[in-house]
């Protein structure tokens, strides 16, 4: 990167202004492109650039072609119009996960993806690493951009990083010294065409890693015939869960379901890649680990109703593996933002007919599913989280009342995490 002069960063979220401030730190000179109006979002660039050095997407065409590389954010696809003439012109187009690694390739990275479970084993191999006495830097798509690790006090021993097929999409150097591909299924409709395209973006994680480093490849993957890599393969399968079940004991865990046992086996085989496992150590994890927020959280027991916050479900699979977690029928709340035109959603829930007694619907998708529902389950069309919670109220609910949406928060939230944190203020202000 030392003889990068001046870069485009396009898209101002969480990762963008993350990138921003290690370019500033790196002395390379940035220009910003954005969606609306400068005036708009300049603010939001926190001093970092000069208000001449920022333009909305209107004007970024002929200024992408000026700069030596582009740093894309992973909502924004590469085939975006305005990026046409700067990819005929070979203006090198990267992610926010690239341009963190060329400064800091000198920290191993374990690097995660899959379709479910990614942010839980992120956390749970950050978590074990940790408690094993190292220095850990831990985000990527979970939260905290790969780029701020520039600005950690102690260099960390290791980055784990989890990743998304956007963000992968656009790596050249990126190296994982241990790699996770916890599964692949369906989902991103509204950005690929079918589940290969998919795959093959997944994939990348693996390009750039040689016979001494290590994959871990769970089983559960639409396209495995598409895993070619010198890499060392170890496999597993939330179906083989055997072994370790024989060997550690899951009665004391907080974390409910098999999917947490086969993310459980995941960090496992990431320590042993390490040689970092132990048994004794790893039973008292598998009984400390609390789990993530939004990921089948429990949130608390309100006159006879347990109420569980499952917000991070975006996609149908999700809310199926949450299901399986019950073993008696559930109240389930799903919902959000439409993705795609095609999108059908009482394929992957019949199956589950016996195990949901009624279904609150919510959001952009609400009518929509009660057409498609409404035959099969006991629906309820709601609209919002808070005529849900007031419902369940007036009807003394009791069980278990899951909020599982298994569609994107766009709707009515500014992100999964916000949809749950409204969520749990509600369930608290209103069921108590």
């Amino acid at each position: 990167m030392n003889n990068i002069n001046k870069i485009a960063i396009f898209g101002l979220a969480r990762s963008g202004l993350s990138a921003l401030r290690l370019a500033k730190k790196m002395n390379i000179e940035a220009v910003v492109v954005n969606r609306g109006s400068v005036d708009s979002w300049f603010k939001d660039t926190q001093g970092l650039v000069e208000r001449q050095n920022c333009y909305s997407e209107d004007e970024a065409s002929g200024i992408f072609c000026e700069v030596e590389l582009i740093v894309l954010s992973p909502g924004i696809p590469r085939e975006h119009k305005v990026l046409e003439e700067a990819l005929k012109k070979n203006i090198s187009l990267i992610s926010e996960i690239e341009f963190a690694y060329r400064f800091h390739s000198h920290i191993p990275v374990i690097a995660i993806t899959g379709t479910n479970g990614k942010t839980t084993t992120t956390t749970m191999i950050s978590e074990a690493l940790t408690k094993l006495g190292k220095k850990v830097f831990c985000g990527g798509n979970i939260g905290i951009p790969y780029c701020d690790i520039a600005f950690e006090e102690e260099t960390p021993d290791f980055a784990v990083i989890e990743v998304s097929s956007f963000q992968l999409e656009s790596i050249t150097s990126f190296h994982p010294k241990v790699a996770l591909i916890l599964n692949v299924f369906p989902n991103h409709s509204e950005r690929y065409s079918d589940v290969k395209d998919y795959a093959v973006a997944k994939n990348n994680i693996f390009k750039n890693m040689t016979d001494k480093d290590v994959l871990i490849l769970g089983k559960e993957n639409a396209y495995p015939d598409l895993i070619q890599t010198t890499a060392k393969t170890n496999k597993f399968s939330i179906h083989e869960l055997t072994a370790i079940e024989t060997e550690l004991d899951f009665s004391r865990a907080y974390l409910k379901g098999d999917h947490n046992k086969a993310n459980f086996l995941a960090t496992k085989l990431t320590l042993t890649a390490l040689d970092l496992y132990s048994k004794d150590f790893f039973q008292r994890f598998i009984e400390d680990f609390k789990g993530v927020e939004h990921r089948l959280e429990f949130v608390g027991e309100f006159n006879g109703l347990k109420v569980y916050n499952d917000a991070k479900s975006t996609n149908s699979l999700a809310t199926q593996t949450a299901i399986r977690a019950f073993a008696e029928p559930i109240y389930l709340i799903i919902g959000g933002k439409l993705r795609n035109e095609s999108d059908r959603l009482l394929p992957e829930l019949l199956p589950f007919k016996d195990k949901i007694k009624t279904i609150f619907l919510i959001g952009e998708v609400t009518q929509r599913l009660a057409k498609e529902l409404g035959s099969d389950f006991s629906v309820e069309e709601c609209f919002d989280l808070k005529m849900v919670l007031k419902r369940a109220r007036e009807s003394h609910l009791k069980g278990e009342l899951v909020f599982s949406p298994a569609h994107p928060s766009f709707d009515q939230f500014t992100s999964y995490v916000n949809r749950g944190e409204c969520f749990k203020t509600w369930t608290r202000e209103i069921l108590n």
